[in-house]
């Protein structure tokens, strides 16, 4: 069974972001950046539980071919994508 997909806001202006470097460093490179980025939201979709925990409430995904992370939480029967986060960058407060 495949969950629902729920993007918050912070994760879309992350995506934008990273979008635009790579589209800078390399046209054609945020394209391949968000193809990935979404095969890993599907791979999240398909088996939320499959990847590692950060702490009781959120998991993480490493995105092939790009050092960033997906942050996410399971509620219910929905996926919500916290962050699209560089893999240096230190988590908020």
């Amino acid at each position: 069974m495949s969950y629902a997909l729920e993007l918050q806001e912070e994760a879309v202006i992350d995506m934008r972001d990273a979008f635009e470097w790579y589209e800078q460093q390399k046209t054609g490179l945020g394209f391949e950046l968000i193809d990935e980025i979404e095969s890993g939201f599907e791979q999240i979709c398909n088996s939320p539980f499959h990847y590692s925990s950060i702490n009781e409430h959120f998991r993480k995904l490493k995105i092939k071919r790009f050092p960033y992370l997906v942050i996410y939480e399971v509620e219910a029967l929905k996926v919500i994508i916290i962050a699209v986060r560089h893999s240096s960058k230190k988590p908020k407060d």
